[in-house]
């Protein structure tokens, strides 16, 4: 079972947990709604095309790597 966004030809846009092969599910109006391909909610820096933090989270883990390291081989 997965969450898809559904819209009916009334207008109104709902989510609804249902199996990859549905298409169609049951609008709170009565009528049948159709499956739509929802937008992906992503973020992106505009200079480095990166994802915000990246690097400083793999900066952060790369310090505490080497500092175990250190501590493991001295």
């Amino acid at each position: 079972m997965r969450l898809f966004d559904f819209r009916c030809p009334c207008g109104q846009k709902f989510e609804d947990l249902v199996k990859p092969d549905v298409t169609t599910s049951r609008c709170s109006c009565g009528l049948d709604a159709k499956r739509i391909v929802s937008p992906v909610r992503s973020r992106l820096e505009g200079i480095s095309g990166d994802f915000p933090d990246a690097h400083d989270k793999w900066a952060k883990r790369r310090k505490q790597q080497i500092a175990h390291e250190r501590k493991q081989y001295s």
